[in-house]
């Protein structure tokens, strides 16, 4: 399948990317009261799932690059968004404080390989005189997901509960997932 100037395609690709990551990522802040309600947790409990995560994503940060170099972008993309979908879709199957801390502990570990693949992949895909705005495209991704998480977040937890809009969530890495291993 040829594709004409697939580098935009692959540049829109990872800024939705960022977007679902930067989406996944703030979905336990929003529904965070029902969470706290539903599993009795006070704010210390909370304050230590929420450490989980970042202690996991500072570990991972440049381990995620390590393995993009030893797998590939393509790959190695891909991988991290897998396992990032299925702790985000996890999520909504958690049954206290431990397992959810678990799930937001893979969310980390996973979730930091999105920056180096999407430099990665801008350097491979790119001549240097476009690989700035490839690289602004990729980054308007975090902006996105922030505006777009609360809206969608709220409205899916409203209408289906918060359990729902994780793994709802989660979905929409598989499905960004399966477009990047066809076209990359």
């Amino acid at each position: 399948m040829k594709i004409p100037n697939l580098r935009w395609v692959i540049a829109i690709l990872l800024c939705l990317a960022t977007a679902i990551n930067y989406l996944d990522r703030q979905a336990l802040g929003i529904v965070s009261l029902d969470i706290r309600r539903e599993f009795h947790l006070d704010e210390r409990d909370y304050s230590y799932i929420l450490t989980f995560f970042f202690f996991a994503y500072a570990i991972m940060y440049a381990g995620s690059g390590y393995l993009l170099d030893r797998l590939g972008t393509r790959r190695g993309l891909g991988v991290f968004i897998f396992f990032w979908s299925v702790a985000q879709t996890l999520h909504g199957f958690a049954r206290g404080a431990w397992s959810l801390a678990s799930c937001r502990f893979l969310l980390g570990l996973s979730e930091p390989g999105a920056w180096p693949a999407a430099a990665k992949a801008v350097n491979e895909w790119f001549p240097p005189n476009q690989r700035a705005l490839a690289m602004g495209i990729f980054n308007a991704g975090s902006s996105l997901g922030s505006a777009l998480a609360p809206v969608t977040v709220a409205f899916m937890t409203l209408r289906y509960g918060w359990r729902s809009a994780f793994v709802i969530t989660g979905v929409a890495g598989f499905v960004w997932l399966a477009f990047w291993l066809l076209l990359y």
